[in-house]
């Protein structure tokens, strides 16, 4: 029996539905690359960033800290013989201590009015001297017995009351003195006062004692007003000021009758941030030293 071609529209369909599988097989094994999204979908989604975004305050300082400035402490002797030349030390606006002679006609209202005026006090008690001279009223000297020490410093440190601590006023013999050392030390240690050394001689024992007896100590670095012309003055007191950004802290002393003394304060005072120093208290120096030490 002989068949029958197909129609040609069968024909025709079956070839079209042939090529419609083919085409769908054929994405089905290549889909489209999703990364090239476009249209509004695409346009509003964020972009995802790459790592997390830094949180405020945990990256570098835009400003670092600056590096610790020097303490300048400047101790101004020889207060008590009168009022006028103390007082424009008083006028200056910085950090000072001032070092008060007891048993003077002064002593009393000079100690008043440097607390009023809330710089530091010191007694600027009176010890023997090397060469024989009277270091005035009241004075220490070897040839006392540790009684008698112990009265004339609590007569002195009545006459400069609220005195924080004390230095030496001349003393070369008395501060290499290793009796009379320990009866000022001994008495200022149980007072809760502190020692400033002004080293009017190099054979002063007043570091070592201090050290062995815990009293708190400084000593002086430099004397301001050893020439009184005013160059010599400031030349040492930008010494003082060098000695001080090198070490972190300088003892500086002065005396109230050299008014080249309080003229290169005020005109110095103000520049001492630039220069890597401030002026400080001597208990901020001794709070300061006591840090290092338990380091």
């Amino acid at each position: 029996m002989r068949s029958h071609p197909l129609p040609k529209a069968r024909f025709a369909a079956i070839i079209l539905i042939l090529l419609v599988a083919g085409i769908v097989a054929f994405l089905a094994a290549c889909p489209p690359d999703s990364s090239r999204e476009t249209g509004p979908a695409a346009t509003h989604r964020p972009p995802v960033p790459a790592s997390p975004l830094p949180q405020a305050g945990t990256g570098p300082p835009v400003h670092p800290h600056p590096e610790k400035q020097g303490m300048l402490a400047v101790i101004i002797d020889d207060a008590g013989y009168n009022l006028v030349e103390l007082q424009a030390f008083l006028d200056l606006p910085g950090p000072l201590t001032i070092a008060v002679l007891p048993n003077l006609p002064h002593s009393l209202e000079a100690a008043r009015r440097v607390a009023a005026a809330g710089k530091d006090l010191i007694l600027h008690c009176p010890m023997e001297a090397i060469g024989g001279e009277d270091p005035g009223p009241g004075a220490l000297r070897t040839d006392q017995s540790p009684s008698e020490i112990d009265s004339r410093l609590a007569a002195a440190f009545a006459s400069v009351p609220g005195a924080l601590g004390m230095n030496n006023h001349m003393g070369s013999r008395a501060t290499a003195d290793e009796a009379l050392m320990r009866a000022v030390l001994g008495f200022l240690k149980r007072e809760g006062k502190f020692f400033v050394d002004s080293r009017t001689t190099a054979d002063t024992v007043g570091p070592r004692l201090a050290a062995e007896l815990g009293v708190p100590f400084l000593q002086r670095d430099l004397f301001v007003d050893e020439s009184t012309a005013d160059t010599d003055i400031s030349a040492a007191f930008s010494k003082g000021i060098a000695e001080a950004r090198t070490r972190g802290q300088a003892v500086l002393i002065g005396h109230v009758q050299n008014s080249g003394v309080v003229d290169i304060l005020r005109a110095e005072e103000r520049s001492l941030s630039a220069r890597g120093v401030r002026l400080a208290r001597l208990t901020d120096v001794l709070a300061e030293q006591e840090r290092e030490t338990a380091r």
